[in-house]
């Protein structure tokens, strides 16, 4: 009696091996997209845990700090800046007037933010 060979045709491989090739046009460039996505995420996130250092910093240093239309005193991640139109003044004690920021990365606005007193934190 003759046993029955067990396997796979090359065809079956070949459809196998096409649908795999498919699958991984679809998604690939969705995770390519996701890494540059989460990176500005995170750049942004660290732009405001700085900007909301600003009360403590100025209290730390005992002296106020300004937000103006040259930019905020602090160290952002590349190509990041943060302006205010009227400044903005963290005084000595930690505490703010409020005012308008506007977070830039490169040459386009990321946002627009309002900053209430006493103490100007960035909310989301």
């Amino acid at each position: 009696m003759k046993k029955p060979v067990r396997g796979f045709t090359l065809l079956e491989l070949l459809v196998v091996i096409t649908l795999i090739g498919l699958i991984a046009g679809i998604v690939a460039p969705r995770f390519i997209n996701l890494g540059d996505r989460l990176s500005l995420k995170n750049q942004r996130l660290e732009v405001r845990q700085k900007l909301n250092g600003l009360p403590l910093l100025a209290l730390r240093n005992g002296s106020a700090l300004r937000i103006d239309a040259k930019g905020a005193p602090l160290q952002l991640p590349d190509g990041w800046r943060i302006v205010a139109r009227t400044p903005v003044v963290y005084q000595s004690n930690g505490s703010c007037l409020g005012g308008e920021i506007e977070v830039w990365q490169g040459d386009s606005k990321r946002d627009s933010i309002l900053l209430q007193p006493p103490f100007c934190q960035w909310r989301s």
